[in-house]
């Protein structure tokens, strides 16, 4: 029988109970063959200190050596990719525990949300109930110069056409997809002759009937892609460009919160933008007849 299989959790111990051994297999991984100088180098330890660390990844395979070259195993390759996979996503978690606990993630795939610690460094918002009907400085900030932008819409915010609008006079590519609620509500507002509000106030008329205008624009306009949300699950709403990604989720009772997170590092964009595409395959894109004249 073989020594090294005597424990069920000795190959664990083997990689997790020491950083040194983790990261020289991360490192490996990263960026292949080293030599003892370049691992000496990239620890910053006596070369005496790595040598039985090295000596215990070579005794379960991990690690192979030719002449003074170490060197990943076809399995070591395996297990260190893996590794990888799970330390990412134990950092993402850790990082905002209180958001990802909270909040229900039923809306997010399960192929997608195994890969949660490609979302890299993240940020959680939390916005001061007191300025619920304006777009927080930070979300507004990342997005304002951005090239592209997706976004997914279960709430509206009152903001939203007046934003929208920037976009599209930048000539901003913007899809947008809306639930049926919300589309329901756009209509209303905006496919009525009547006033929004009744008022004799000339200067409030003048910017109800601006805002109409907005959101006939958000909802008429070429450079706008429109979708309607016809699944089940869905976010409270998410926003992907090509510079930052923003998602908010509804709590586990089904309540909107006051918490977004934010990231911005490439794999998360891409990541977001695979979200975003798994609700737009669900959706079907608004007709001519659906908006207003």
């Amino acid at each position: 029988m073989n020594s090294r299989a005597g424990s069920k959790s000795s190959l664990l111990d083997t990689i997790f109970l020491s950083d040194k051994r983790k990261n020289l297999l991360l490192l490996l991984k990263e960026e292949g063959p080293k030599s003892s100088e370049e691992i000496k180098s990239a620890f910053d330890f006596p070369w005496k200190s790595m040598i039985p660390q090295i000596r215990k990844l070579m005794d379960w395979d991990l690690v192979v050596q030719k002449d003074d070259m170490y060197a990943l195993s076809d399995m070591g390759g395996v297990i260190a990719t893996n590794a990888r996979f799970l330390l990412e996503s134990l950092a993402v978690y850790e990082e905002n525990r209180e958001f990802w606990s909270e909040h229900d993630l039923s809306s997010i795939p399960f192929h997608l949300l195994t890969r949660v610690g490609e979302l890299g460094c993240c940020k959680v918002l939390e916005q001061d109930l007191s300025q619920a009907f304006r777009i927080p400085e930070d979300i507004l900030r990342n997005i304002l110069d951005s090239n592209r932008v997706m976004t997914f819409v279960s709430v509206f915010h009152p903001s939203s056409p007046l934003l929208f609008s920037e976009y599209l006079e930048c000539g901003t590519d913007v899809t947008v997809i809306l639930t049926n609620p919300v589309l329901e509500m756009l209509q209303e507002e905006c496919g009525s002759g009547l006033p929004l509000l009744k008022s004799s106030n000339p200067i409030f008329k003048k910017a109800l009937l601006e805002y109409k205008n907005e959101i006939k624009h958000m909802l008429t306009s070429e450079n706008s892609n429109l979708f309607v949300y016809e699944g089940d699950k869905m976010p409270m709403s998410m926003i992907v460009t090509d510079k930052v990604f923003f998602l908010s989720l509804l709590d586990k009772k089904g309540r909107s919160t006051n918490r977004v997170l934010m990231a911005s590092e490439a794999r998360a964009l891409k990541w977001g933008e695979e979200l975003f595409l798994y609700y737009k395959e669900r959706s079907r894109q608004l007709s001519t007849s659906e908006t207003p004249l």
